[in-house]
């Protein structure tokens, strides 16, 4: 009987069932027996509308499906994602554009030919479009497919640079302050490399294929301007131009344009006037291996590079003046870093810059402008960038022979004598040549210590005043402490050179902040005052400073606190002396107060009290340091004055400021 039940309830399997019907939506909240009419007896007992839910339970989906729509909620979430995390409207629409929109909707979630991750395509991945603007030798590979650099094919196609979009930032007046106080302040110096008149041309009068301004570049002005503003909200702006600006460039790595080249080099800047040597290195490398592609060291009318057609004088001009600034500044940041150049003399067959006519309706981004504004004018004609770029360009060839024969060690195989002797001698005659490099400089170029007094607040004619310094210092510095009776010549030893250089420093920078403050000094400033100190602290420790040499270290002290605010290498290398200084054992007495400037940036009386001290004299020194000084090993010139070699906070960056300066026992 058992086995017969379920074969009838089987068999009856067929027969139709009277569906289940659910309670209405009132009785399903209150909780109550539902009549299951339409309406119930309880809608009509209360006179409510009664409203019945829709059955669902027979449309239950299939587990595929449920993963299907999971995966595709996923992709869509992972996109919005994405869109929200683009900094501005550009970045949006680039997102936009290189993702396949259909192919995103009509995602099956289980598609094994193209994963999900891949709908929203990566540029990298795209055949890039870069090559166009690509230079290649006469021995590459690619020689066949060399293509005409055109005005289009220089410039990244794309909605970063369309006109709308440089006229937008054209239009905001916090861009506009920020490209003033660039162009102010901070060029020529070591910004060389950026044609101001070019740049301003496309800025105000953009073009679909303008060579010389794009988005990235303005931003990346604006990053370094924007660090002198005394306006707190655009002063903050800086990093969040910067940021933009890296990412832009980041992601346009297979479109080299001249402006890209440029924004890497401005951002290279950025990140070593914050402290941040490591990442500006590499992206100073990034902006000439970019200029490597663009062919911008070859000169255009060489039988090889076919864009000879399509460049006219005035782009040569400037292309000529983006190498060579570049040159420049590949040198000092080799120099500062104390690592290898790039750029070589021997690699460029463009020839030297020129000078292009001037423009009369920007003086809004000229410091002679700026001087109109104050009602002052210039006491002599402005001298253009070309002449000035051109004999840093010599000095960097002199002082490239330099490192080469005092710095680097030969091969033992030449037999070339390497003692301390040999390499001071060559001191001595590079230090001769230096000197007679600015005494055979230009009338409008050359300067003494009393036209300092009185001319040392212009920046236009300060860069290749400060270049020249800096250079002295960094080449002389590691020779200070040694002594040597071989060579008599007072005036070229290097304890000479750097405490001359001190002096005239002293008055360049203290004319210029008494004129403008601290607020708007350029790093070539901050690194001025960076050496002036560490010689000072060398020389600390074997003679006793007089009072004029206590002032300088004070007055060097109050730059680097002044400075603070625009620039953290300043505030970071203050920091790092007065900690040293604290833990010193003796304390210097504050013979001098601190420089008082119009922007009110000076000491306090804390830092004042903290400044450094002069701790031995050269009779204290003892005898079991003589070896030190006259080793002719001389193990630490094995290789490039080292300045800094790591961040900041790395232990080689304090080779500036070594231990024994501040220990009275040595």
């Amino acid at each position: 009987m058992s086995t017969e039940e379920p074969k009838k309830k089987r068999s009856d399997a067929g027969t139709p069932r009277t569906a289940k019907r659910l309670s209405c939506q009132r009785c399903r909240v209150r909780k109550v027996k539902c009549s299951y009419d339409t309406p119930c007896t309880n809608c009509v007992k209360d006179n409510i509308e009664c409203v019945q839910p829709i059955d669902l339970r027979s449309k239950r989906p299939k587990a595929t499906q449920v993963i299907k729509l999971e995966n595709k909620v996923n992709l869509l979430v992972k996109f919005i994602n994405n869109f929200k995390d683009c900094p501005n409207i550009d970045a949006k629409n680039e997102l936009i554009s290189n993702t396949n929109l259909d192919e995103l909707l009509n995602y099956d979630g289980i598609s094994t030919s193209q994963p999900a991750n891949n709908i929203i395509h990566d540029q990298h991945d795209e055949e890039g479009s870069g090559g166009i603007s690509a230079v290649y030798g006469p021995t590459s590979v690619y020689g066949d497919a060399i293509m005409s650099n055109t005005l289009k094919s220089m410039t990244k196609t794309g909605k970063d640079n369309s006109i709308d979009t440089i006229n937008k930032l054209r239009n905001d007046p916090d861009v506009i302050k920020c490209v003033q106080l660039f162009f102010r302040w901070q060029y020529p110096d070591h910004n060389m490399f950026i044609f101001r008149e070019s740049f301003l041309v496309d800025f105000f009068t953009p073009k679909h294929n303008s060579l010389y301004c794009s988005k990235t570049l303005i931003l990346s002005i604006c990053a370094l301007g924007a660090r002198m503003s005394d306006d707190k909200a655009i002063y903050n702006k800086s990093k969040e131009y910067y940021q933009e600006s890296k990412a832009l460039l980041l992601s346009s790595m297979n479109h080299p344009s001249i402006t890209s080249l440029q924004s890497f080099m401005l951002l290279s800047f950025y990140d070593t006037c914050n402290g941040h040597n490591s990442s500006g290195w590499m992206l100073s490398g990034c902006a000439i291996r970019m200029g490597f592609d663009l062919g911008f060291q070859l000169n255009p009318e060489l039988w090889f590079v076919k864009s000879k057609n399509d460049v006219g004088e005035e782009d040569v001009a400037i292309r000529s003046r983006v190498y060579w600034g570049c040159y420049m500044a590949d040198h000092f940041i080799s120099l500062i870093l104390g690592r290898p150049s790039i750029l070589k003399m021997s690699d460029a067959s463009i020839p030297e810059t020129g000078d292009l006519p001037d423009l009369e309706w920007i003086d809004d981004f000229t410091y002679a402008g700026y001087l109109k504004q104050k009602g002052l004018d210039q006491d002599k004609p402005t001298s253009y960038i070309s002449d000035p770029l051109n004999q840093i360009i010599n000095l960097i060839n002199i002082s490239d022979n330099m490192l080469n024969d005092i710095f680097t060690k030969s091969d033992d195989a030449n037999n070339e004598d390497l003692n301390l002797n040999s390499r001071w001698e060559k001191l001595f005659q590079y230090n001769k040549e230096i000197t007679q490099w600015k005494r055979n400089l230009p009338k409008d170029l050359n300067w003494t210590r009393e036209s300092l007094k009185a001319s040392g607040e212009n920046p236009t004619y300060s860069g290749i005043r400060y270049y020249y310094y800096i250079l002295l210092l960094c080449l002389n510095r590691p020779f200070v402490g040694i002594e040597n009776e071989e060579n008599t010549n007072d005036e070229l030893s290097p304890l000479s050179i750097c405490l001359d250089a001190i002096d005239d420093l002293y008055e360049s920078i203290n004319r210029f902040q008494t004129q403008h403050g601290y607020r708007v000094c350029s790093i070539f400033i901050v690194y001025s005052s960076i050496l002036s100190i560490s010689i000072l602290l060398l020389t600390n420790s074997r003679i006793q400073l007089v009072s004029e040499q206590k002032d300088r270290l004070h007055f060097f002290m109050s730059v680097l606190h002044g400075c603070s605010k625009t620039w953290k290498l300043a505030e970071r290398s203050y920091n790092l002396i007065k900690e040293k200084i604290k833990h010193s054992p003796m304390k210097l007495e504050n013979t001098a107060p601190a420089t008082t400037s119009p922007s009110n940036n000076t000491l306090d009386k804390q830092s004042t009290a903290e400044v450094p001290t002069p701790l031995s004299s050269v009779g204290s020194i003892t005898d079991q340091q003589q070896p030190f000084l006259f080793d002719d090993s001389i193990d630490f010139l094995g290789g490039p004055p080292v300045l800094m070699t790591a961040d900041l906070f790395n232990e080689d960056w304090e080779a500036l400021f070594p231990d024994y300066v501040f220990n009275s026992k040595n």
